[in-house]
C-alpha cells in the first residue's frame, strides 16, 4: 500500500515536471522565433547598410574621378593610396603603377619661384597651384593627407599674353611716332646716297658710298619691323602645307647651319593650316635663327610636328645654352634681347604674327640643356604623308 502511494506520488511529480518542461519549451520556442525574426531584421538592415555604403563609396569615387583637378590621397607614411583620373593624366602614370609609392618618389618635380609653382613631368612644365591638407579622425589623430594640384598653365598664359599685349600697344604707339620722325629724313639720306653712289661709281670711294646705302637699308628694315607693332597685320589666308613653309625657311638658313656644324632633324608629316605663307616663313625663320644663334659651337636642331584635336604644333628644339628662367617671360617683348647686337624684334614679331593666325608660341627651357619653342596653330584639315620616319636634312661634313 505504501509503495502504491509512493508510485502515485512519483507519477504525479513526473506529470508536473512534464507540464513544466512543456511550458518552458514553449517559451523557449517563442524566444527562438523572436530572436530568429530579430536576427533576420538585423541582417536585412545590415545588408541595406552595406549596399548603401557601397553606393556611397561608388558615388564618392565617381565624384572624385570627375573632378578636373589632380587629387592624390596619402596615408600617414606619405604612401599613395588613391588618385583620380586627372592625377593619372597629369603624372602620365596609371593608378596601379603608383599606388603604394612614396609621394616624394612620384615621377614629377616641383619648383617654387617668384612667379609661382611650376611642376615638371616628362620634360613638360605646368604652372600649378599645389596644396596639401591633413585628413584627421574623429579623435583628432592624423589618418592621412590629400594633395590637390590645379593646372593653371592656360590661365597664366592668357595673363602673360594680356600683359604682353598691353606692352605691345604702348610700344606700337611709340614705334609709330619714332618711325614717322625718322623715315622723312631717312628718305632724303637714301636719295642722296644713291646719287652719290652713282657719281662715285668706278672710283676708289665707290665702296664707301655703297656702304652708306647698305646701312640705310638696314635702318629701313629695322623701322619696318618697328612699324609692325603700330599697324595690325592682315594676313592673306590660304591652305598652306606646313612642311613646305618649314622647308623653305630651313633652306634659306642652310648656309648658316652648315657653317655652325649643326645637325638638323625634321619629321616628314604633311599638315595643312590656314595661313599667310610669307608671314609663316618669317615666323619659322625667326624661331629657327634664334635656335641656331643659341648654338655657336654646333649641336642638334630638331623640328617636329604634332597634331591633336585643337592645335597643330611645330616644336623647334636645340641643345644650346637655353633660356634662363628670369628671361623666359621677357623674350617675346619687343626690344628685349640677350644678344649684344640683337634688336629684340625677331621673336616679338613671330609672336604677333601667330596671334593674327589665332595661334601662339610657348618657350621652354629643356631639363638637360637647350630650349624648345612650340608654335601652335588652330587645327584645320590634317593630311599625313606615308613616310612617318625622321629624315636627317643636313649633317656636319664628315659625319
Amino acid at each position: 500500500m505504501e509503495n502504491a502511494v509512493k508510485l502515485n506520488e512519483a507519477f504525479h511529480n513526473f506529470t508536473q515536471a512534464s507540464k513544466s518542461l512543456e511550458t518552458y519549451y514553449e517559451k523557449l520556442r517563442e524566444k527562438v522565433q523572436y530572436l530568429t525574426l530579430e536576427l533576420e531584421q538585423k541582417n536585412t538592415q545590415l545588408n541595406r547598410a552595406v549596399l548603401e555604403l557601397g553606393e556611397s563609396k561608388d558615388y564618392l569615387q565617381a565624384v572624385l574621378q570627375s573632378i578636373g583637378e589632380a587629387i592624390i590621397v596619402l596615408d600617414q607614411q606619405d604612401r599613395v593610396t588613391m588618385l583620380n583620373r586627372a592625377a593619372e593624366e597629369l603624372l602620365c602614370s596609371s593608378r596601379q603603377d603608383v599606388t603604394g609609392m612614396m609621394f616624394g618618389d612620384l615621377p614629377f618635380s616641383v619648383e617654387e619661384n617668384s612667379s609661382g609653382t611650376r611642376l615638371t613631368v616628362d620634360e613638360t612644365t605646368y604652372d600649378v597651384i599645389l596644396s596639401r591638407s591633413t585628413v584627421a579622425g574623429p579623435e583628432g589623430s592624423v589618418r592621412g593627407y590629400v594633395v590637390l594640384i590645379k593646372d593653371i598653365t592656360r590661365t597664366r598664359d592668357l595673363e602673360r599674353q594680356h600683359e604682353r599685349n598691353q606692352r605691345l600697344i604702348s610700344m606700337g604707339e611709340m614705334a609709330a611716332k619714332i618711325v614717322h620722325e625718322i623715315r622723312s629724313p631717312l628718305c632724303s639720306i637714301e636719295l642722296f646716297s644713291t646719287m652719290l653712289s652713282n657719281d662715285l661709281k668706278g672710283t676708289a670711294h665707290s665702296d664707301m658710298a655703297s656702304g652708306i646705302s647698305t646701312g640705310i637699308k638696314s635702318l629701313n628694315n629695322i623701322l619696318t619691323n618697328m612699324l609692325f607693332f603700330a599697324k595690325p597685320q592682315k594676313p592673306s589666308f590660304a591652305d598652306i602645307e606646313l612642311s613646305d613653309a618649314i622647308s623653305e625657311s630651313v633652306n634659306m638658313l642652310i648656309p648658316l647651319i652648315q657653317i655652325r656644324g649643326i645637325k638638323l632633324v625634321q619629321d616628314s608629316y604633311r599638315v595643312s593650316v590656314r595661313s599667310d605663307m610669307e608671314l609663316l616663313k618669317q615666323v619659322f625663320m625667326n624661331i629657327i635663327l634664334n635656335a641656331v644663334q643659341g648654338m655657336p659651337g654646333g649641336g642638334n636642331l630638331k623640328i617636329t610636328t604634332d597634331v591633336n584635336d585643337e592645335y597643330v604644333t611645330v616644336s623647334v628644339t636645340d641643345d644650346g645654352e637655353g633660356i634662363s628662367p628670369e628671361n623666359i617671360e621677357k623674350i617675346f617683348d619687343p626690344f628685349f634681347s640677350t644678344k649684344d647686337k640683337g634688336t629684340g624684334l625677331g621673336l616679338a614679331i613671330a609672336n604677333k604674327i601667330m596671334q593674327t593666325h589665332g595661334g601662339f608660341i610657348r618657350a621652354y627651357r629643356n631639363q638637360e640643356k637647350g630650349s624648345t619653342f612650340c608654335i601652335s596653330f588652330p587645327n584645320v584639315n590634317i593630311k599625313k604623308g606615308s613616310d612617318g620616319v625622321q629624315n636627317i636634312l643636313y649633317e656636319k661634313a664628315g659625319k
